[in-house]
């Protein structure tokens, strides 16, 4: 590779933007707005998926939806945690609806 083609690469790499995880208060504007709100359930469903079954136990019936709403609703009745990171909040909020009742 010639030295100008790898210092080209080397600043694309160096210059690529890095983006900070979204905080709750982003991701509670993500959940309002209709043209977002798809990308806000992949978020909520990659975390419960992850989690199903050991921290979280979401009913069966209609599960995307109730998972979105048990996470807007925390994030709306929990303002002050909204500074936190949203994977943390989306766990919260599905923790606080759907807890595992393990004996």
């Amino acid at each position: 590779m010639p030295l100008r083609s790898f210092i080209a690469a080397a600043c694309v790499l160096v210059a690529a933007p890095v983006f900070a995880e979204d905080d709750g208060e982003e991701f509670l504007k993500l959940m309002h707005q209709k043209v977002t709100r798809e990308v806000a359930q992949k978020h909520i469903d990659n975390a419960a998926n992850k989690w199903e079954g050991r921290v979280v136990c979401t009913p069966e019936d209609d599960r995307e939806e109730a998972r979105f709403q048990a996470v807007l609703k925390y994030l709306e009745e929990h303002p002050q945690e909204l500074w936190r990171p949203q994977r943390y909040l989306i766990i919260q909020g599905l923790r606080a609806a759907f807890p595992c009742n393990k004996s």
